[in-house]
């Protein structure tokens, strides 16, 4: 069943999310010196991210399936960017954030719902299907008409190649989502100057990459991906 959201709640919503994005970003209010502390309780998935692929190259990616500056950049990439993991040039470390669900007033939380389900799929050793599952979570983004619900999300995992059970999913991995979020956000990058206060943001080799969102991106993700393999 779809969940559904109010047009006018959702127009307003999006309407105030655009005001506070900068170029190619989702933006966050959190302030960096909040970022979550660091905790026992943390489970290395939280806190190292989704790992696919075991190439020489070394990708990492912040992303939020609520953000469409996220889904943007999935479209130009992801292709490729699956393409290099599966030849065996990349490895590719995903973390999914949460809290652009809240900034666009989507009531339904698909932000943590959806990270939920990408983290249960890498905790049953499915990474095969992680990044599909990825592309299908940024495609089907919370619109007007409506969000997708639990089992369509579970469906998504299917269709990208998941076998295992996953009935569960959310509210096993919800918690790991929101505790990954926290830790992130706010938090510089080791071995850069980069901040995790926007999505998405992606970095290669420890270079962080610019999305422009102009009609480069692919190309010069791309040549950036060739120029470290060299």
């Amino acid at each position: 069943m779809t969940h559904r959201l109010f047009p006018r709640r959702i127009g307003a919503a999006v309407l105030a999310l655009t005001t506070a994005l900068s170029l190619a970003a989702c933006t966050s209010s959190t302030d960096p010196e909040a970022s979550a502390p660091a905790s026992t309780a943390m489970s290395a998935l939280a806190m190292d991210g989704i790992i696919v692929g075991s190439g020489d190259v070394e990708i990492e990616m912040w992303g939020d399936p609520s953000c469409p500056h996220c889904a943007e950049l999935d479209k130009a990439i992801g292709s490729d960017l699956a393409d290099f993991v599966a030849a065996g040039d990349v490895t590719m470390t995903l973390h999914p954030m949460t809290y652009v669900s809240e900034k666009r007033g989507d009531t339904t939380d698909y932000s943590t719902r959806a990270s939920a389900v990408l983290f249960a799929v890498a905790d049953a050793g499915e990474t095969d299907a992680v990044l599909p599952l990825y592309s299908l979570i940024q495609a089907n983004q919370v619109s007007e008409s409506g969000s997708p619900s639990d089992d369509d999300l579970v469906q998504y995992a299917a269709q990208a190649g998941a076998a295992a059970d996953l009935s569960t999913a959310i509210a096993d991995f919800s918690a790991t989502a929101t505790t990954s979020n926290d830790y992130w956000l706010g938090r510089e990058i080791p071995g850069t100057t980069e901040v995790i206060d926007h999505v998405p943001t992606l970095v290669i080799n420890g270079n962080v990459f610019e999305v422009r969102e102009d009609g480069t991106d692919a190309a010069r993700f791309t040549a950036a991906v060739e120029q470290a393999r060299a």
